[in-house]
């Protein structure tokens, strides 16, 4: 359900489930965490209203609130997002692409770069 709203949605490049949902550990009241990363053509008020339409799309497939849909822009994640994206994230859109490939790198390349600087007092 979810790969087919995201496989119909051409702005969307990337998308990955996050949080308790993709753990196995969701409570009835659990939000759905997806990380997206639009076509980057994309201006700002036009990646707003993809977010919007997605977030609708997202949230009438699911037969929940569209407050339960929580979009997270990887054009725009911190680090910490990006680690858990990339090392816990269950990928729903994007796989096997060179885009997902280039995130993984570079994620996983300033995850080195972090914790070196950080054992090394820099």
């Amino acid at each position: 359900m979810l790969c087919q709203v995201l496989g119909n949605h051409a702005a969307t490049s990337l998308a990955v489930l996050v949080g308790s949902r993709c753990q196995g550990t969701p409570r009835p009241d659990s939000d759905w965490d997806i990380a997206v990363l639009l076509n980057y053509s994309l201006d700002a008020m036009a990646q707003f209203e993809e977010f919007e339409t997605l977030r609708n799309r997202l949230a009438k497939a699911l037969h929940t609130a569209t407050d339960k849909i929580d979009l997270i822009d990887l054009r725009h994640a911190g680090l910490a997002m990006r680690e858990q994206v990339a090392n816990h994230g269950v990928l729903l859109k994007g796989e096997n692409t060179l885009l997902w490939s280039h995130f993984l790198t570079r994620t996983w390349r300033e995850l080195e770069e972090f914790y070196w600087e950080r054992k090394r007092g820099a």
